[in-house]
């Protein structure tokens, strides 16, 4: 494997925990699976992301940036849900 692949590999292996996480909660709660899902696709879409930036430091940058600002984004909207289903009043 060359050595570029290294760092967008690993990121890619950890969405696996976010697509667990969508398969347990698919039948109980779809809303947060599909979040999970969205959580899992954003890491992958930077690991490509990654793949693509290559050596280049200002790509990678970017990437890094817009990832984390995704995966964040849809951790908060994660936050909410649980929040709101804690307080009853979210929908399942």
């Amino acid at each position: 494997m060359p050595d570029g692949l290294l760092l967008p590999m690993i990121v890619a292996a950890s969405s696996l925990p976010a697509f667990l996480a969508a398969r347990a909660f698919g039948a109980d709660r779809p809303r947060l699976a599909r979040l999970m899902r969205l959580v899992g696709v954003a890491i992958l879409a930077g690991a490509v992301g990654l793949a693509w930036a290559g050596g280049d430091r200002g790509r990678v940058v970017a990437v890094a940036v817009v990832l984390a600002l995704a995966v964040n984004g849809l951790g908060l909207a994660v936050l909410v849900d649980a929040l709101r289903s804690r307080r009853g009043g979210g929908r399942h």
